[in-house]
């Protein structure tokens, strides 16, 4: 709203002030709830006895028969206040009459609007009627404006920064939400202060006062909610953490966070999964409180949990529902759905302060508890949520923690950036493709290339950009990050007939990939870009310790959960550069040609997204030498001269690693967890396996570095694993000194 717009009131209130007011004054507005409207109501404070002849409640909306811009400045309620008096304790009451609240001191119909900017007010000397365009030519600046004076009025905002078209304006200098990117359902004004306050969308939560006295919010204010939560990410999940935001010095006594997720049958639903009690904590100078495990490294938390007794518990793969609720009196695993029909019968808490439901696609399971849903990520439940500045509206952050998208204790991204890209998100697209958005896909490779030409990551992607993608990532270039669902392992050749070809997915305990395909794209007839195998998952659950092995039906290392031949002769190609993908969304058939040019960019891409991708690589050279193109970042290789025929994630770093060729020196853990890379123990750097013991795996997982630059086991750090660093390990062979 303009500056010029609000100025029209200014001249036209009467004067309030915090002791007393000397007009009616509106000072709590319900205008929705869960399911029928039954409890809307108004409640207007004034002097005890004063008569309201003369003044009339009235709310500014839009005219829904006129499209946009045209629509705005229309009069939706009109509610005559004459005949009333104010009761003796201060505050008069009207209310439909299906009200449940309390006991009204009138009765009115109202049918507030409450999915867009609404202006509530009370006038004196109305003169105009219900449908009324007050704002005649939609410039938020009202031209007709039938009353004498504005006693009192307040704007209910879905969008702080309305441009007439896509958002109503509003009327008022009073303004109270956005409530988390929706109109809020309740509000109410500070007895103390005159501040609005956002209040519960559910009246159950008991945060209503109708027909009493409104809460005083005290110096320090009595808003609190939650403002970023990230609860996945790449890798190992040690940023884990929540963030609440609120005025500075607020008390958080009397408050918990809560997770509210699934649990065993019969409790599917409805299961309290974390509760983290705040006594003794207060939001900080800078409005903000952060609690997170003692691993965060996005930022230093006001709370630092760590502990199995204390530990924040956020499941990643099924809709979750995260509260700040007071008066908790339950306890970890406490059931408050018990028939699992997705409303709450039993609440541990007195009042719900906030909440947000984290959901994903339409396989993830688990009921939602909140209004507010934020959510999916594609089809996978977010690892970060934050809500935008300064409308408050709930947005989807980057997956990666590394992306730099978190902002934990600092303020929030701005809600007039629809959307952000950053390093490392999946949509930005592949760095090996050009794309007409900013940044790439893998964090690593996209800062790089972004350092050297910064328009890569502020104007567009262009083929300049996968230029320098292919000087500053070569072909080492790993970003390391783990996505809700990686490609962990792989192995496509060996010693003999390839019965033990296989790929391993590794994901969350239970997460559906029915949404996946798992793509090779090699060459053929068209050379390269080539779709030589496609694997649907659909159907697929990842097993209970994460690792999905799809292999040979006949091979010998591990058992396969899904069978991708049952030939003993194998499919996956082991002569060329390869690309492995999985994707979602797919939509293409074997044998298509993907790079109609043959000129190392994919001209068709049939899927909606990639969710991992890893190229194995036997000529490096661009363009490629005696071979085809690769299509993605993450590449590893050659082995020598020839494409790795075993490649395996660190299970601590998530980084990528050439294995062994010969199956038979044990360095496959197909379907198991792979071996940790690093930190090394500092007294036992030989001990590459972590077991203590410098032996026979040490060995296997150094010949399988064999050549690399640098890593793990490059004990002599001279930036490659050669003849050095096995003269160290055999030195060094046997127990690990104490």
């Amino acid at each position: 709203m303009t500056q010029r717009a609000l100025s029209v009131f200014i001249c036209s209130f009467l004067s309030l002030s915090a002791a007393g007011q000397t007009a009616p004054s509106i000072v709590e507005v319900r205008v929705d709830q869960p399911g029928i409207d039954f409890d809307e109501y108004i409640e207007i404070s004034g002097a005890p006895g004063a008569s309201l002849a003369g003044f009339t409640y009235i709310v500014i909306g839009d005219d829904d028969m006129q499209s946009a811009p045209f629509q705005n400045g229309s009069i939706e309620t009109v509610l005559d206040l004459s005949g009333l008096v104010i009761p003796a304790d201060g505050s008069l009451l009207i209310a439909e009459k299906t009200f449940t609240l309390g006991t009204p001191d009138a009765l009115g119909s109202f049918n507030f609007e409450s999915a867009d900017n609404t202006t509530h007010m009370i006038v004196a000397g109305f003169s105009g009627f219900d449908g009324q365009d007050l704002d005649t030519n939609d410039d938020g600046v009202l031209e007709a404006t039938p009353w004498t004076s504005v006693a009192s009025s307040v704007a209910l905002l879905l969008n702080a920064a309305p441009d007439g078209v896509n958002a109503d304006f509003f009327y008022s200098l009073n303004t109270v939400g956005p409530d988390a990117g929706v109109s809020p359902s309740h509000a109410w004004m500070c007895s103390d202060s005159l501040a609005w306050r956002v209040g519960a969308i559910d009246p159950a939560s008991g945060a209503d006062s109708p027909g009493m006295a409104n809460a005083a919010c005290g110096a320090g204010g009595a808003v609190i909610r939650i403002n970023e939560i990230r609860l996945s990410q790449s890798g190992n999940e040690n940023d884990e953490y929540f963030e609440l935001t609120g005025d500075a010095g607020a008390s958080l006594n009397g408050y918990a966070y809560l997770v509210i997720g699934d649990g065993t049958a019969p409790n599917l639903n409805g299961v309290v999964e974390c509760a983290i009690v705040l006594d003794g904590y207060s939001i900080g100078a800078d409005g903000n409180f952060v609690a997170g495990e003692q691993t965060l490294t996005l930022a230093t938390p006001d709370l630092v949990l760590n502990g199995l007794l204390n530990e924040l518990n956020f499941e990643d793969s099924d809709n979750v529902n995260h509260m700040l609720v007071k008066g908790w009196s339950g306890a970890i695993l406490a059931d408050v759905d018990a028939d699992n029909n997705c409303a709450i019968e039993t609440p541990l808490w007195t009042e719900i302060v906030d909440s947000v439901s984290i959901v994903g696609g339409a396989l993830e399971l688990g009921c939602r508890y909140s209004l507010v849903v934020v959510g999916p990520d594609v089809s996978f439940v977010p690892g970060h949520v934050y809500r935008c500045e300064p409308d408050g509206e709930w947005r989807i952050g980057a997956f990666s923690a590394s992306a730099g998208g978190d902002t934990p204790g600092a303020a929030n991204h701005s809600c007039s950036i629809a959307y952000i890209p950053e390093c490392g998100q999946a949509e930005t697209g592949l760095c090996t493709t050009p794309h007409t958005s900013p940044f790439c896909a893998d964090s690593n490779c996209c800062n790089a290339v972004c350092a050297v030409s910064p328009t890569c990551c502020s104007v567009t992607w262009d083929a300049a950009c996968v230029a320098v993608a292919a000087i500053q990532c070569g072909s080492g270039s790993s970003s390391c990050d783990l996505a809700s669902f990686s490609l962990n392992e792989i192995r496509l050749d060996h010693l003999g007939t390839d019965v033990n070809e296989y790929v391993e997915i590794k994901g969350a305990p239970g997460a559906n990939a029915s949404a996946l395909t798992f793509v090779i794209i090699g060459d053929g007839t068209a050379l390269s870009g080539t779709v030589e195998y496609i694997k649907s998952l659909a159907g697929v659950i990842i097993p209970s310790d994460g690792s999905l092995l799809l292999g040979n039906s006949a091979m010998t290392i591990g058992v396969p959960d899904v069978v991708l031949t049952t030939s003993a002769a194998g499919i996956f190609e082991n002569s060329d550069n390869v690309t492995y993908l999985l994707v979602q969304g797919f939509t293409g058939v074997a044998a298509q040609d993907l790079d109609t040019n043959d000129d190392g960019v994919l001209d068709v891409t049939p899927w909606t997204l990639i969710v991992d991708h890893v190229a194995l690589i036997e000529s490096s050279a661009t363009p490629p030498i005696g071979t085809e193109w690769s299509y993605s970042t993450n590449r590893v290789g050659p082995d020598g001269v020839n494409v790795p025929g075993h490649i395996w994630r660190c299970e601590d770093s998530g980084c990528w690693n050439i294995g062994i060729f010969d199956v038979a020196l044990g360095n496959d853990t197909a379907g198991v967890t792979n071996a940790n890379c690093e930190p090394l123990p500092p007294n036992c750097p030989a001990d590459l396996d972590g077991d203590t013991l410098i032996a026979g795996g040490d060995l296997a997982m150094m010949l399988g570095m064999w050549g690399s630059a640098g890593g793990a086991a490059d004990l002599d750090a001279d930036g490659i694993v050669a003849g050095g660093d096995l003269s160290l390990m055999l030195a060094a062979w046997g127990p690990c000194p104490p």
